[in-house]
Parts: structure tokens; sequence; C-alpha cells
């Protein structure tokens, strides 16, 4: 299941779909990105700590955007104008309700991307989700991954947080699959 051209769900095992939480007013969060309660203001979602150890209030942000205009009573978004990749939804909106997802063995897949041009002149930002994910990945197999404190993964080493465990590693396709650890 994706939820844009950077994230998705491979697999549901013990997926934890915990409250939703609201987003902060000042600042956009990315579909899949490390996520944590925000201890200053409780509901309240932040972007996870470099490094940051996950505990129960831990996980990745996703969030749904209704996207069938005028259906069942919904005024959504026009498909004919935009498409799932734009950029608006790869976003959950500020002070909108998000869902936090985590458990174990749940499995989650994030995709490094570059720009890509459309036809009409506008352009699809690229985004690194996970370094190290390059054509000749320093990332591996069994590799543990935690929040890079800017919305992203990079590798866990030494004291980090262990969020997701590596079991696949794409350096062609720019795809690691990983499952979560807590």
């Amino acid at each position: 299941m994706s939820y844009s051209r950077n994230f998705g769900f491979r697999s549901f095992e013990n997926i934890v779909r915990d409250a939703r939480f609201r987003t902060p007013t000042n600042a956009t969060l990315r579909i899949g990105a490390p996520v944590t309660v925000d201890p200053d203001n409780p509901g309240f979602l932040m972007l996870a700590a470099d490094g940051a150890e996950p505990d129960g209030l831990s996980g990745v942000v996703v969030y749904e955007h209704i996207t069938q205009a005028g259906i069942g009573g919904f005024t959504g978004v026009d498909m004919n104008l935009f498409s799932v990749n734009d950029g608006p939804f790869t976003m959950v909106p500020p002070g909108k309700y998000a869902q936090l997802v985590h458990g174990v063995g749940t499995k989650v897949w994030y995709k490094n991307t570059v720009d890509r041009p459309l036809y009409d002149g506008r352009k699809i930002d690229g985004v690194t989700f996970v370094a190290g994910l390059t054509a000749t990945p320093t990332i591996a197999l069994k590799d543990y991954l935690c929040p890079d404190g800017a919305g992203g993964w990079r590798e866990a080493s030494g004291t980090d947080g262990k969020w997701l465990q590596v079991e696949q590693v794409d350096g062609e396709g720019l795809v690691v699959e990983a499952r979560f650890v807590f």
C-alpha cells in the first residue's frame, strides 16, 4: 500500500494504529516521517529527534487525503487537477489529525527519488528519506535505522534508538524495506 512515491506499507503484521494526534500548526510533516508525541504539547506530534529511542508514543505519521470530489457529501480534491504524487498529498496538512503507526513486524518501504519534471512545466521535488540509500548503498541487510531529526532515516549506531530493521536494499531502485522492532 503506497501513500506516496516515497513511502508505503508492505505488510501489516501486528500493526498498531494509535489514536489520532494533531500535527503542528506551524509546520508540515511528510507522510512516513518518524514522529513522537510532543511532551510539551500533549496531543500533538513532532518529528522524532536524531537517534531518539522509540517508545509507546513513537512511530511514523500517516494521513489519508480525501481525493474523490463530492463523494458521500465530502468535498475532496478533484483528481483531474492533481495526482496523488503531487506535493500536497505527500505531506500532512498543518494542524490536522493524523495517525501514529508502529508495531513489531509491520513492514514499510521508503524510496529516495530525484526531481521529476511534469509535462505541464511543474516539477515533483525529489526526496531523500533514507541516508546512505544510493546506487552504492552504505546501509545493508539487518542494519537498524533511526530518525535523523529532520524527518528521515539514517543507520543507527552506538546508543542510537533502533526503530526499523532493514530486510532489503535496492541500490538501483533506491528502495529500502524494513520492519518495526517496537
